[in-house]
């Protein structure tokens, strides 16, 4: 199967491989990475960013709930 690098295109490697239990079924999970270290940093700061970004518009939507819920109370 064919996992190319979302930067830079190269064949992604298996870089570490762990199980973890869901309920009653064992999964096995496999991280990949850019044979690139430079590009895998790149790939890294963009998937942070992202997470940062999703963090922070969750935080937003939380507290802009709360305030509807203080308003409503309140009136």
């Amino acid at each position: 199967m064919s996992n190319p690098c979302v930067k830079c295109g190269k064949e992604r490697l298996d870089g570490k491989t762990w199980e973890g239990k869901v309920g009653a079924s064992v999964v096995t999970y496999t991280l990949t990475v850019c044979p690139d270290p430079e590009c895998q940093k790149q790939v890294d700061k963009g998937i942070a960013d992202r997470r940062a970004k999703t963090a922070s518009l969750l935080k937003a939507k939380e507290e802009a709930k709360l305030a509807r819920e203080k308003l409503l109370a309140a009136a």
